[in-house]
């Protein structure tokens, strides 16, 4: 007669009956983790637009009351007439700067702010991230590449941000800004031999989304 019970597992087997306090913590905090999931990447994403929109607020209003008597608390400025503004003045000067001859204007106006000693080392690395950032065309942070860093066999990812010509002919480098995770917005700039550089199929978002999610969100392939 076989004395087994099927319902206790043999101690001498490893396993162990999990506790039912056990599970029940266990499936709170899968439960608890799944909402954390869905809504911390809502609310930061909603952190960032308001703060965006209050930002747009903050720099129309004093635009506003030289013209209009703005109260402390006015009962009849809405939320987002402010941002509305801001958007217009952005459409109206990106609309004036396309022309011709105010082109020329801006231009001059350009080249005297960058002969300023000390308005030039802020205003000229900005206006260029800027068009790289904007603009369609720019051939700037177009590429992700990789590069081996700090050290041989650790691979950095890396945006192609310009070339790099020596006098004495070698071989032209790159310049390569490197990004901070999960901060994209700092980093630091290296120049890296051509023929170290791998360049791969990464769009520039798909490298952002990488950064920005500290390596957790990675493209099924790198290569």
């Amino acid at each position: 007669m076989d004395d087994t019970n099927p319902k206790n597992p043999d101690p001498g087997d490893g396993l162990k009956p999990e506790s039912p306090r056990h599970g029940v913590f266990h499936r709170l905090r899968t439960k608890l983790m799944a909402g954390i999931t869905v809504i911390a990447p809502l609310w930061i994403t909603g952190w960032v637009l308001w703060t965006l929109f209050s930002l747009a607020e903050e720099f129309s209003r004093p635009l506003i009351r030289p013209f209009i008597s703005i109260p402390e608390d006015p009962q009849w400025y809405y939320r987002g007439f402010g941002f509305l503004l801001t958007v217009l003045i952005l459409l109206v000067v990106g609309t004036i700067t396309t022309n011709v001859f105010t082109r020329r204007v801006l231009q001059e106006g350009r080249k005297a702010l960058e002969r300023l000693p000390v308005v030039r080392t802020i205003y000229s690395p900005v206006r260029k991230l800027m068009e790289t950032m904007t603009s369609p065309d720019s051939a700037g942070f177009k590429q992700v590449v990789l590069f081996e860093y700090p050290r041989k066999g650790l691979w950095t990812l890396g945006f192609l941000a310009g070339d790099v010509p020596f006098e004495d002919g070698r071989t032209p480098a790159h310049s390569i800004f490197v990004p901070t995770a999960p901060n994209p917005t700092t980093g630091f700039m290296l120049i890296v031999p051509r023929e170290e550089i791998r360049p791969t199929t990464l769009t520039v978002e798909a490298a952002f989304q990488m950064i920005v999610s500290a390596g957790v969100a990675v493209p099924l392939t790198l290569r």
